[in-house]
């Protein structure tokens, strides 16, 4: 009787104790909000905020690398030159990136095992300029329900930025409705169109610029004729470029990624329709490597869009930000242009570095939502400005209109603004 009262006695102490020191202890928290003070009343960095530890911090990425939509992979290679021009200067707050990117192959499934992979086995803190806004749409309940913020995704999609949201933070391009808009504007007002063909890509990210041409197209005197879905995967766009043709039609808007913009353009070249204006998505038609992919005479003249400066902006040319770019990016690719897609990615990672930067040494989900609504019209980069508020998740809300000339992309507009407040487009 005596041994058992006894290690009951024991029990009950050592439950007691281990109460105690829970109630003292950290408590696990995956949302990365735990902190402590210590004995100086100082904050440190805990534990368990995943990906981030006193040397490093883990910044994940997914895009296509291989593929149709293979050209998305310089996002994360540009990146990467920044990312390394920051570890070589001291890293952030002492911590040095360390930046794992991922094939996606432009394909929702292989987005979700990807996710998976970098959360649970990478320790991913932060996730970044991940591509293809239908895999983000298959990945977004994952991330959220593991407390995981996506930064500067490349994905105009609204549905991500509006109404603002906590685990989404801005845009690496612009916003697939607004740009859709602008270019509707564009094609009627600067280019006389009156018959208009609406070529979009059957998928989240087509649909979103589709859905912005009927909200606004009874706002203009131009007829749409013709409204042709397309498949991202698809080798073939003969039939496609027919039923334009048969159309009749002076403008194609064609909401696209870069692979299908390149294919019907080059078959509407087979079959002599070459006098029409044609208006690319800036995720499909703003970068010089099109000419490469399309071929120089297809595609010389078309129209796109952007929301960062060209390297030879004679307004940004002698600005430090874009001299290190051009400097940067050249001596790691200096066999690649350096517009279009490298500059995105890597003035994505310029907005990144600066929200860590500001949120300090105390890393946490929440810290890098405060250090983020600080940015307001930030043009410490290549970008113009990027603002964050708790309001306006979008980041970018200006753009510009292009056009591939020369064997380059040039800027052939004033900067276009929009307000998130109004949903007014504004032009210079």
């Amino acid at each position: 009787m005596f041994v058992k009262n006894r290690m009951n006695w024991i029990f009950a102490v050592m439950f007691g104790v281990t109460i105690l020191l829970v109630g003292c202890g950290d408590t696990p928290n995956t949302s990365g909000k735990s902190v402590e003070s210590n004995s100086s009343g100082e904050i440190e960095q805990q534990d368990d905020v995943r990906g981030v530890t006193d040397d490093e911090i883990v910044i994940g990425n997914i895009v296509a690398h291989t593929g149709p939509q293979a050209i998305y992979g310089l996002l994360a290679d540009s990146a990467q030159v920044y990312f390394d021009y920051v570890n070589e200067n001291g890293g952030i707050n002492g911590r040095k990136v360390n930046f794992v990117t991922l094939d996606g192959e432009y394909q929702p499934a292989k987005a979700v095992q990807q996710s998976q992979r970098l959360v649970e086995e990478e320790d991913a803190f932060i996730m970044f300029a991940s591509d293809c806004t239908s895999c983000h749409t298959a990945t977004q309940d994952y991330f959220t329900k593991n407390n995981v913020i996506n930064v500067m995704s490349s994905t105009g999609g609204d549905q991500f930025t509006s109404p603002p949201n906590d685990f989404y933070f801005g845009s690496s391009i612009a916003n697939y409705r607004i740009e859709t808009k602008v270019f509707y504007d564009f094609a009627v007002n600067d280019l006389g169109a009156e018959r208009i063909a609406i070529v979009y890509q059957n998928d989240d990210f087509g649909q979103e610029g589709f859905e912005a041409t009927q909200e606004i197209r009874d706002n203009y005197d131009a007829e749409v004729v013709i409204e042709v879905p397309t498949i991202a995967s698809a080798d073939d766009f003969s039939t496609e470029a027919q039923k334009v043709r048969d159309a009749d039609v002076d403008t194609v808007i064609m909401i696209s990624t870069p692979n299908p913009a390149a294919k019907l353009k080059q078959e509407f070249h087979k079959i002599g329709l070459t006098d029409v204006n044609y208006i690319v998505s800036s995720v499909g038609g703003n970068d010089a490597s099109l000419y490469d992919l399309a071929g120089e005479e297809v595609w010389e003249g078309t129209y796109s869009a952007g929301t960062i400066p060209m390297p030879d902006d004679p307004e940004f040319i002698d600005s430090e930000a874009m001299e290190r770019y051009v400097d940067l990016f050249t001596d790691a690719y200096p066999n690649d242009n350096n517009s279009g897609f490298p500059q995105v990615g890597y003035a994505a990672a310029e907005v990144i570095v600066e929200i860590l930067e500001r949120a300090g040494e105390n890393l946490t989900n929440e810290t890098f939502r405060e250090a983020a609504y600080t940015l307001d019209q930030w043009d410490g980069g290549i970008y113009a400005g990027v603002t964050f508020n708790e309001d306006n998740h979008y980041g970018l809300t200006s753009l510009f209109m292009t056009r591939a000339q020369g064997g380059k992309i040039e800027k052939i507009s004033e900067t276009i603004h929009f307000d998130p407040k109004s949903g007014d487009i504004l032009y210079d």
